[in-house]
């Protein structure tokens, strides 16, 4: 070989050579990145109190708006529902501001969604 050829081609590795070393370089700033920011993000706590069925007012609450934890079949709206708000208040709202709940849009929690207050029965007279 040739003089001439023999620096192109040392030129050629050593570029490659540096190409291949920052690659894995940055990969591996790239992972140690990550793993610092799931090591490093606050980790889900459970709630301070669950609600059950038989928590008191929120039972009566429940039974009187016809609510459901779970929710109702897709055919049935709901007109109520039940939050709590951040303060640790639970609330009898509208469904659209428990939507909002849900979604976020409003700070709280969605506990409940009702059907609303049962219509007064008269008895035939």
């Amino acid at each position: 070989m040739t003089d001439e050829v023999m620096p192109a081609r040392r030129f050629r590795v050593v570029v490659q050579a540096i190409r291949s070393a920052s690659t894995a370089g940055a990969l591996t700033l790239l992972v140690g990145f990550g793993a610092m920011n799931v090591i490093t993000s606050p980790q889900p706590t459970e709630p301070a109190e669950q609600l059950g069925m038989q928590s008191g007012p929120l039972d009566d609450m429940m039974q009187l708006n016809r609510c459901s934890f779970t929710g109702f079949d897709r055919d049935v709206i709901p007109s109520k529902a039940i939050v709590r708000t951040p303060e640790g208040d639970t609330e009898l709202v509208s469904f659209d501001h428990g939507w909002a709940v849900f979604s976020g849009e409003v700070a709280g929690e969605l506990v409940a969604v009702c059907l609303g207050a049962a219509a007064p029965t008269t008895a035939p007279g």
